[in-house]
């Protein structure tokens, strides 16, 4: 059965059980007991509620690091209101913090859906915030758009297989293959022994990269390379020393992996100190922010790289405004005083996902309606295009990938693109610099 058919028995079973607490409610009404009052408010509120959860604080802080000033674009952007229906209605975002953890995403989750009753979920980076968030969703029959994370730790990872999918939720992101398809890119410019050493935590970013059959090794090793995975490693290790001394026995010259940015900074400085040093870096998740590499000592980030989803010379406008990547990139910088970070853009693209999905419906307060709007998304937007029609799995959307470099010159850090074998449009600006 597919998506379409799951949510037509879904619809029609709710319409089912709306009618008999329907019948239920005006009972209720006639003997004094309760007041239908509030249901009708629910239903044709002037107010849509978006609810948005991110990483602000903890370990993946760095995810987050451009939220109030993405907010505040958002916030002003739909100030103005939004028609649907023929209808305008007001907007109003309800951001929280998941801390991180995701037994506090899902109970931030559960407070917006029955509590705040927010028409629309999202949630963004990592798995640790969107999976249970996705999980409440799922189980509350509300819309969820989610992103910043792999798709396969999210869809595998939450549970979910291409025979019985998610039903509620659009995921937008690259996967494990934005990674492997991408990396050899960057390894094939410098001459190596091809062995390459992987840092898979056990989490659920770990366990999608280490899958035999869906993950990374398989990519590499098509490429040409060996994978030398020492095992997994918890998150928060102090000593990195067995994995490092690994890597040197086994002459590993390449290292990739998704660590968190505190395990990588840990795991790199204590590299240097035991005098293991590879040729090429391409790290995820940990090298994708711009407070990761500077704050690893005597400028060891220097040369470090990593699969780009986003960049300042990256083709894309915002569907709300028009703003360009170069444009974004040049106010976030201005506003913030920060270097523009590859998330934060991918943050502001839910709500312009929520912005079109809302205005294709006649009823905002519909979920089912959003749902299905939601399902039929292919568009151009500041993270690039997003298509939900025709995805890997259903929900899921991919965007692409290139290989950045990290520098640090003239006292600043910023990064280019080294490698664009997976996406031609975006333009190379030089080849990658080996670390040694």
């Amino acid at each position: 059965m597919n998506r379409n058919s799951i949510n037509s028995l879904t619809r029609a079973s709710k319409k089912k059980k709306a009618f008999v607490a329907g019948l239920a409610v005006a009972a209720l009404s006639l003997s004094g007991v309760v007041s239908t009052n509030s249901a009708l408010a629910a239903s044709s509120s002037s107010v849509i509620k978006i609810g948005y959860i991110s990483p602000k604080t903890g370990p993946y802080a760095g995810f987050a690091e451009g939220d109030p000033y993405m907010l505040k674009a958002v916030r002003a952007y739909f100030a103005k209101g939004i028609i649907s229906g023929g209808k305008k209605y007001s907007v109003q975002i309800l951001d929280r913090d998941s801390g991180s953890d995701p037994a506090k995403a899902g109970q931030l989750a559960d407070q917006l859906i029955n509590q705040d009753k927010v028409d629309i979920l999202m949630a963004t980076s990592t798995p640790e915030t969107t999976n249970p968030v996705i999980a409440k969703c799922e189980a509350d029959a509300v819309p969820c758009i989610t992103t910043v994370a792999p798709w396969q730790a999210v869809f595998f990872g939450g549970g979910f297989t291409p025979a019985k999918p998610m039903q509620w939720t659009h995921h937008f992101f690259f996967g494990v293959e934005g990674f492997g398809l991408t990396d050899p890119g960057a390894w094939n410019q410098v001459t190596t022994d091809k062995k390459v050493g992987v840092l898979w935590p056990n989490d659920s970013d770990g366990q999608a990269f280490r899958d035999p059959k869906t993950g990374y090794t398989p990519f590499a090793q098509k490429a040409g390379y060996t994978i030398v995975d020492p095992g997994a490693y918890e998150d928060g290790t102090k000593d990195f020393t067995s994995i490092i001394t690994k890597f040197k026995q086994e002459g590993v010259e390449i290292i990739a992996g998704v660590p968190t940015p505190p395990d990588f900074i840990t795991f790199w400085t204590q590299a240097a100190q035991q005098g293991f040093k590879p040729k090429v870096v391409t790290m995820g998740k940990a090298l994708f922010f711009p407070a990761t590499v500077p704050a690893i000592p005597n400028n060891l980030g220097n040369g470090l790289s990593f699969a780009a989803s986003w960049g300042a010379t990256f083709p894309y406008k915002s569907s709300l405004d028009g703003t360009t990547a170069a444009q974004w990139a040049t106010n976030y910088e201005k506003g913030t005083g920060l270097l523009y970070g590859q998330a934060t853009p991918n943050n502001y693209t839910l709500f312009e996902l929520a912005n079109a999905a809302i205005k294709k419906v006649t009823n905002p307060h519909d979920k089912a309606a959003i749902n299905k709007a939601l399902d039929t998304v292919n568009m151009m937007t500041l993270s690039g295009k997003i298509d939900f029609t025709h995805g890997p799995v259903p929900g899921i959307a991919t965007i692409p990938t290139v290989v950045g470099q990290w520098q640090f010159t003239g006292g600043k850090w910023s990064w280019a693109v080294v490698d664009n074998s997976q996406y031609p449009a975006i333009p190379v600006a030089h080849k990658i610099t080996p670390l040694n």
